[in-house]
């Protein structure tokens, strides 16, 4: 089904801000899906539409499937979101009808089509945007300022006619055309700068789970946008559930493992700082302790951001073997000095903070987790 033309997504459908928005708003909803206690869901990027949320990774029974669209001007008009006219109303003007197949390639045309193509998953489908949708409502209230809406909730003019396009993509399926199964969503996300809005979520979300770790939350955003943008961007074609998770697909597990590593890290330098101190009253000057400061920032970026380079993991692997069979030392400036001797002939052209930083982040792990 990932296959189908119809039903996918390709990123280059969409301008940067449209790709970032879309991001965006798919890490704020795995944050509302952490928040909510769920165990276990998988996000697809444009391989169903623009993401789906599957409840699970392994055996899913459920799809919410998103078109996630980003407007600079006005509200989504009808016409816009479903290429059909609107219909007369008594005492109005008479407008010229549109082909009701024109629907078939309209934002919500694809969407219900999606959503109908999952015969044995329960599915429904959301249209999100920065955006209100203009549309009237049976209660005489108005789509744009009320969310999320499922179309059933249009006024009787609009929803009649809606149902009529839907149709067309029962083909001799003669059931009723279930307009409950389709929302239009608008969301605080601001197009300009999401980012940062989506830190702040990070942020909330983090002080309620772990305080101390709040701090990081630039660094935890940056970290999930650097691992899903490349979801996205991926056109192999998919021959299994398997291959469509793993090109396409960011996992419940994932992200619980990204706030773990966020964790361990920050925990890491906490107790950084600790050896520090110790080695500035050993006499290491403060100017070779900052830098060396700098250096474990670096390394801890760099993992946070999954973008470890093969030398670090060769440095990581030296200090490790140096540490193998070391007595705990008594000070920490000549057990710094020796290993620096040691890993400055492997690795000539690395600055020594950096060999230094490495060290301490590898021993300190040892300390903390002795297996």
């Amino acid at each position: 089904m990932s296959n189908d033309a119809g039903l996918s997504e390709v990123g280059g459908g969409h301008n940067q801000k449209g790709i970032e928005f879309q991001r965006n708003w798919a890490l704020i909803r795995m944050f509302e899906l952490e928040e909510a206690g769920e165990l276990d869901f998988l996000l697809l990027f444009e391989v169903i539409q623009d993401v789906a949320v599957l409840d699970s990774s392994t055996a899913p029974t459920a799809i919410s499937i998103y078109q996630v669209k980003k407007k600079d001007r006005k509200e989504w008009a009808w016409g816009a979101l479903t290429s059909l006219h609107t219909p007369e109303l008594p005492g109005k003007k008479k407008v010229k009808a549109k082909p009701l197949t024109d629907f078939l390639n309209s934002p919500v045309g694809k969407l219900y089509a999606t959503v109908r193509a999952f015969s044995v998953l329960n599915s429904h489908g959301r249209f999100i945007s920065n955006a209100g949708c203009d549309l009237p409502l049976v209660d005489g209230t108005n789509a744009a300022t009320s969310m999320p809406t499922a179309l059933s909730e249009l006024s009787p003019h609009l929803r009649d006619l809606l149902s009529e396009g839907m149709k067309i993509l029962h083909g001799s399926d003669t059931s009723t055309p279930d307009l409950s199964k389709i929302y239009v969503e608008r969301v605080r996300l601001p197009v300009d700068d999401p980012s940062t809005f989506t830190v702040g979520i990070a942020h909330k979300f983090l002080l309620s789970r772990s305080p101390r770790h709040a701090g990081q939350a630039r660094s935890l955003v940056d970290a999930l946008l650097a691992k899903v943008g490349p979801l996205g961007a991926k056109t192999d074609t998919c021959k299994s559930f398997a291959e469509v998770r793993q090109l396409h697909g960011y996992s419940r597990d994932e992200f619980a493992a990204a706030l773990g590593n966020l964790e361990e890290l920050r925990d890491l330098l906490h107790h950084l700082e600790t050896w520090l101190t110790q080695i500035t009253q050993e006499g290491m000057g403060f100017m070779d302790v900052t830098a060396i400061r700098a250096a474990a920032s670096a390394i801890y970026r760099r993992q946070v951001m999954g973008s470890h380079s093969a030398r670090d993991n060769e440095i990581a692997a030296a200090c490790d073997a140096w540490l193998a069979g070391k007595a705990d030392p008594v000070k920490l400036l000549p057990f710094f000095t020796d290993a620096l001797a040691h890993l400055s002939i492997a690795f000539p052209a690395a600055k020594k903070a950096e060999l230094q930083a490495h060290l301490a982040l590898r021993a300190i792990m040892q300390c903390v987790d002795p297996t």
